[in-house]
């Protein structure tokens, strides 16, 4: 709402030809500086190899090196997913894979969320979203034990 009436003073003073504080900043034709462009690739390869990496790493542990109370990215009849084992033994089972642009997600012990480190994404530990960007929660396609 605050730059549409900006813009709307700005279209205006154009139209009769006043000068305007405003002009240069809104520009269509503004330069971009070398940092924004920099900071932008540099974030934009970071989530890149972050997914490319989270993609190829195989999981290192089985449901059954889980204790009760964690969770971890597991092997479970030969595929890669996310397990947390509760206190009482019951067993989550979810998908890896973030919904909101496909980076893989971490266990966070702290919180006992899945965390996505692309965008920020965070899951509970039955993959339902806790925050997003992600709007749609992780799937749970392995068979709950």
């Amino acid at each position: 709402m605050t730059t549409s009436h900006v813009a709307a003073t700005l279209i205006g003073d154009l139209i009769e030809g006043k000068s305007n504080p405003y002009e240069s900043i809104f520009t269509p034709s503004r330069l971009v500086s070398d940092t924004f462009v920099k900071d932008f690739i540099k974030e934009n390869t970071n989530v890149a190899a972050t997914l490319i990496s989270g993609k190829l790493k195989r999981a290192d542990q089985t449901i059954d090196d889980l204790k009760p109370g964690e969770g971890g990215i597991v092997s479970y009849e030969h595929k890669k997913c996310g397990a947390f084992k509760s206190e009482d033994g019951d067993l989550f089972l979810v998908d890896t894979t973030c919904t909101h642009l496909g980076c893989e997600v971490a266990w966070n012990n702290s919180d006992r969320t899945w965390d996505c480190p692309c965008h920020g994404s965070r899951f509970s530990i039955t993959g339902e979203v806790v925050e997003g960007p992600a709007k749609k929660p992780l799937k749970r396609s392995y068979k709950e034990q």
